[in-house]
């Protein structure tokens, strides 16, 4: 059986690691005889997915809402050469709008939640149109994301040219026990119930040995937790950073973090074990926005958690969003204070964009909305009863402007579309 994964295009510089998981597993539980492919648009074109998935018994699709367009596109291409492949399509978008995707030409099947049993049974012979994922409870069950297959050194060499750093990521965990309006986390991993749904983590020692192993083969020099909030509990990042140091291994890191769980001595033990970086989602600097998006922080304490990772010299990112719904001038005010108090090394601002599967999202509003023109970033549609989208843009760029000095990559990007063939090599 031939079977092929594709991540359709978008830029960023990080793997497919659902995709990686999903081999991985293919390949350890699948019976027969597999020759397994992946392409990844952002290096390959589609003259090359095309061909190289010709002949293909499936194909496989993992898609966020602003690459399903091109993801179908692709199929279409490739049934066309080879009318007898089975494409199917998983991950943030199909899992969020089914029907949807069902209905567009080229999508045979749609993967509802976690990839891995849910693709081997489409391996075994599943031709459900809709085949629900069942999620895996023990994840330290799963076999490592196989990097080969997804090409991790491509991605590296990518980070490497953005940052001057060997990196890639690691997930420690399944399921974010928070729920923010704008994200579609729960959408794939379920909404967090400490009974029937809790958050599923990686042990320490299996993570450990999966990083180690990794760091070693690629060479890596920096790594990075992919995971949307890495610090869901004070024992598991506790109990990470003490294996770190008892095994002596110095590799320096970063993480995700939220500031409802963050607490100075999480970040002793993480300077400890040589966390170098934090990525916060700070979101606003309003009060008010914060309790309405159901952020679950304070604007106390994110001040609190940017002044102990700086008292442990740890680098500090944070990320804002504006044009949450009922968002005035007055609101982003309050979040320009807010950049200027906490002092970020790095700055990003995003317009926020309500996709399918987040709480902002309406069918009948956004139904019809072409997802291929949005990204975390900026968006041509949005607009709040406050402000209009050219609004949000003027503000999204005068922050840009006055805090150019620490802007993230992206905005970088997105000013000089030039830089993306010069970074891709």
């Amino acid at each position: 059986m031939k079977v092929t994964l594709i991540q359709p295009r978008y830029f960023n510089i990080w793997e497919a690691l659902g995709l990686g998981y999903i081999g991985a597993y293919l390949k350890a539980h699948h019976p027969g005889r597999l020759e397994m492919n992946f392409f990844q648009a952002f290096f390959d074109t589609d003259e090359t997915i095309v061909r190289g998935a010709a002949d293909s018994d499936i194909v496989g699709f993992s898609c966020t809402s602003p690459t399903f367009a091109h993801g179908a596109e692709l199929a279409r291409r490739i049934k066309a050469v080879s009318p007898k492949a089975w494409t199917v399509f998983g991950g943030f978008h199909p899992t969020a709008v089914p029907d949807d995707c069902l209905n567009t030409p080229g999508v045979d099947q749609v993967v509802l939640g976690e990839g891995e049993r849910a693709f081997l049974s489409i391996a075994q012979g599943n031709r459900e149109r809709l085949v629900k994922g069942d999620p895996v409870d023990d994840i330290n069950e799963l076999p490592f994301a196989d990097r080969e297959l997804i090409r991790n050194e491509r991605d590296i060499e990518l980070a490497h040219r953005y940052t001057g750093k060997r990196m890639t990521s690691f997930q420690s965990c399944r399921v974010c026990p928070l729920q923010c309006v704008f994200c579609a986390e729960r959408v794939v991993t379920g909404k967090f119930n400490r009974v029937t749904n809790p958050v599923r983590i990686v042990t320490p020692d299996r993570l450990l040995d999966e990083i180690e192993r990794v760091a070693r083969h690629y060479r890596l020099d920096h790594f990075k937790f992919a995971d949307a909030t890495w610090n869901t509990s004070s024992e598991k990042v506790i109990a990470f950073c003490q294996e770190k140091i008892r095994r002596g291994f110095t590799l320096p890191w970063e993480a995700n973090v939220h500031a409802a769980f963050t607490t100075r001595e999480m970040f002793r033990w993480m300077k400890e074990a040589n966390c170098v970086q934090i990525n916060m989602g700070c979101e606003s600097g309003s009060p008010k926005i914060l309790r309405q998006i159901k952020k679950g922080i304070s604007v106390e304490k994110m001040i609190a958690v940017f002044g102990w990772a700086r008292e442990f010299g740890i680098e500090r990112r944070g990320y804002f969003i504006m044009g949450l719904p009922d968002e005035t001038v007055d609101d982003l005010r309050l979040t320009e204070q807010l950049v200027e108090r906490l002092d970020p090394e790095v700055f990003g601002i995003t317009i926020v964009c309500p996709y399918p599967g987040t709480d902002l999202y309406d069918p009948t509003m956004h139904g019809s909305v072409d997802w291929a023109k949005t990204d975390e970033y900026s968006n041509d549609f949005w607009s709040t009863t406050h402000l209009s989208n050219a609004d949000l843009k003027g503000w999204q760029r005068y922050l840009v402007d006055k805090f150019r000095d620490r802007v993230t990559w992206h905005h970088k990007v997105m000013e000089n579309p030039d830089m993306i063939p010069m970074v891709r090599g």
